[in-house]
């Protein structure tokens, strides 16, 4: 399903990620781990299109994603989950899950049941 190969990743001058490689294979769970600063948001970010790679290859369903922006990559079915301070604060719960339909037709917007199924705590805290 998603392929990262060789991916290799700067801030300015500052290489961050060198030749990392993973697969996630659909019905399989892929984890990405390490301590804090070794690179696993940088490399979460590229692959959403939140942040500019400067090597290697992302594949989605065995299509090359070219250096998409976040949009676009939204757009692929590929989405970046932020944590804590990286919501948008003055936004209920709800609306900040409604921030993930922008790419989708307005008639598919709307948060699915399934997700209270997974989380229920969200369905009380909507309009927070």
């Amino acid at each position: 399903m998603l392929s990262v190969e060789n991916l290799t990743l700067k801030y300015g001058q500052s290489q961050i990620l060198h030749g990392v490689s993973l697969t996630a294979e659909p019905g399989k769970v892929t984890a990405v781990t390490g301590t804090n600063g070794v690179g696993k948001t940088s490399l979460l970010k590229a692959i959403a299109g939140r942040h500019p790679y400067a090597g290697g290859t992302i594949t989605l369903d065995g299509q090359p994603l070219h250096h998409l922006n976040a949009y676009q990559a939204a757009r692929a079915g590929i989405a970046y989950v932020p944590q804590g301070r990286e919501v948008f604060p003055l936004l209920t719960v709800q609306e900040n899950l409604e921030t993930g339909f922008a790419c989708l037709p307005r008639s598919e917007h709307g948060v699915p049941e399934h997700i209270f199924e997974l989380f229920p705590i969200l369905k009380d805290f909507l309009q927070r």
